[in-house]
């Protein structure tokens, strides 16, 4: 920190342009060697309060345009939001307002902040009820919040990984609490809730969340998930357990086309369609930046699943940031034949989901070729 220090010293930072304190983070950062990205997971929080949370989103917004290895920024805003919760806890609903407008970050704040208000918390299950009120709403469209079904869906991720806390690892407790709150007015939200309840055993980043796996009574490795997740005798339930798995094969599913064997023996059709639809999802936000790694593993996968590979990595680059449209409609184009058409077709169809009706929306939908925008709009 010594060069931001110097930078930002005698209150600079407070008149310091948001290009200024992005270009000396970058600077701080490359200056180190090593992984820049943990490097800015480290400085950029230490901005807070000087800058507001909207500031620090723009900073970040420039970090990424300066250093393009930088792309996938989720734990930074992960980080973002447990600060902020941790000022007044009970304000936690409140605050999810403050994630940025356009998901950038894949909305990381919005995780930051469920988990971060309960961490320390073990609830009965009476607590659990009667906590359910804000349960059911934290996730929700309201006056100050106008989210999308994009933004609902990581919300309600992020409330599977707030269960296996406030139970302290219980599965089952965690998995009913989805059942609680999924199926919502505005959606059904019960398969990314359960994806969220097993990926909190499989992608610990937090000595919090290394001591939760502790409890468990049997920790998951890639030798035993399997077994483990037939305990569960709904095939929804042993579905996401089982694609939660991936960051045991992380480098086989990316670079080396793995996603068939990753995705075999899954319980019946329908899971198996989840497990591609997830895999392609992580290959997407795991090769931000680095679309020749996509495009080569997406080349690998069976003809039948192709469309879902691209269409899957360009929908990663708008969730990370939705004013990338150019550059998920260029992922597009890397596709062959009719794999390119049917990619663009698939964008369009989901331009609502990801964006709502929204001026971003119209701007997405006139990047598309011509014959796609209607079904766009």
């Amino acid at each position: 920190m010594a060069l931001l220090i110097g930078f930002f010293g005698f209150g600079f930072l407070e008149r310091a342009s948001v290009e200024a304190s992005a270009l000396a983070i970058v600077e701080e950062c490359t200056s180190k060697g090593g992984d820049r990205g943990q490097c800015y997971e480290k400085t950029v929080p230490d901005l807070y309060p000087t800058l507001s949370i909207p500031e620090i989103f723009d900073v970040i917004r420039e970090i990424r345009k300066s250093d393009s290895s930088y792309q996938f920024c989720h734990v930074l805003a992960h980080k973002l939001g447990e600060l902020v919760v941790a000022e007044d806890p009970a304000r936690w609903v409140d605050v999810i307002p403050l994630n940025p407008s356009d998901g950038m970050c894949s909305n990381g704040f919005v995780h930051g902040v469920t988990v971060g208000r309960f961490r320390d918390d073990v609830l009965t299950p009476e607590q659990m009820q009667e906590n359910l009120v804000d349960f059911k709403r934290a996730c929700e469209p309201r006056a100050d919040w106008a989210a999308t079904s994009l933004d609902q869906a990581i919300c309600y991720h992020g409330m599977g990984h707030l269960f296996m806390f406030i139970t302290n690892g219980d599965y089952r407790r965690s998995l009913e609490g989805c059942d609680a709150i999924g199926r919502s007015p505005t959606g059904d939200f019960m398969r990314v809730c359960r994806e969220g309840v097993f990926m909190q055993t499989y992608q610990p980043l937090e000595p919090d969340d290394f001591a939760l796996i502790e409890l468990l009574p049997e920790k998951p490795t890639k030798e035993n998930y399997r077994r483990l997740c037939a305990q569960f005798s709904e095939d929804a339930e042993e579905g996401a357990c089982l694609r939660e798995a991936w960051p045991f094969f992380r480098e086989e599913i990316i670079e080396d086309g793995g996603a068939v064997t990753f995705c075999s023996r899954q319980p019946n059709a329908t899971e198996t369609s989840a497990c591609y639809d997830s895999v392609f999802a992580i290959l997407g936000r795991q090769t931000l930046g680095r679309p020749d790694t996509a495009e080569k593993t997406c080349a690998t996968v069976p003809d039948s699943e192709r469309v879902k590979c691209f269409a899957s990595v360009a929908g990663s680059i708008l969730e990370e940031d939705r004013t990338d449209g150019q550059r998920s409609v260029d992922f597009c184009n890397r596709a062959e034949g009719e794999t390119r058409m049917a990619c663009m077709q698939t964008l369009a169809s989901r331009a609502r989901f990801i964006f709502g009706d929204t001026p971003e929306k119209t701007r997405f939908c006139s990047l598309l070729p011509t014959e796609v925008q209607e079904r766009c709009r």
